[in-house]
């Protein structure tokens, strides 16, 4: 049931990103055009282009943590069972830590962005640190799964 719901839970993050995706390289592409081409300066370009940037890289870490996207360093020949168990255990203990870092100072970030605000977009900055946290709780969310069904994190 879990990989189900982590499945639609993907194909959402997924067509996000390509949405997203797609109007960060509008957004730039319209800075430098107005700058170079209008001469005149977008000054809200920037920002709308580091928030995007910014929803891209965690919430696209936590599907390619899903994916099994992430690089992947062998240490070991492939027939170093034992030594792949103690990579796989390694690993996990890894995934976890980065995972409840991006969650728990993820968090404390978006919470100290909230009393700032973009000047150029009159937004609150949290939704600049907010994908640090969300992309954590996709990423455990995708690791329950992996631990469900014997997958290793790697």
């Amino acid at each position: 049931m879990l990989v189900r719901i982590n499945d639609r839970i993907e194909a959402v993050l997924a067509a996000g990103l390509a949405l997203a995706f797609a109007a960060m390289i509008a957004t730039v592409f319209a800075q430098v055009a107005a700058r170079n081409v209008l001469e005149i300066p977008l000054i809200w370009t920037l920002d709308v282009a580091q928030l995007l940037f910014s929803w891209c890289i965690f919430i696209g870490a936590a599907v390619a943590f899903r994916r099994g996207g992430h690089y992947v360093v062998d240490l070991l020949p492939a027939g170093a069972l034992r030594g792949r168990r103690v990579q796989a255990v390694l690993s996990l203990i890894a995934s976890v830590v980065v995972i409840a870092i991006l969650v728990r100072y993820g968090a404390t970030l978006a919470e100290i962005a909230t009393r700032r605000v973009s000047p150029s977009i009159g937004i609150s900055e949290f939704w600049f640190f907010l994908p640090i946290p969300l992309g954590g709780a996709f990423m455990a969310l995708f690791l329950i799964e992996k631990l469900m069904t014997g997958e290793s994190p790697e």
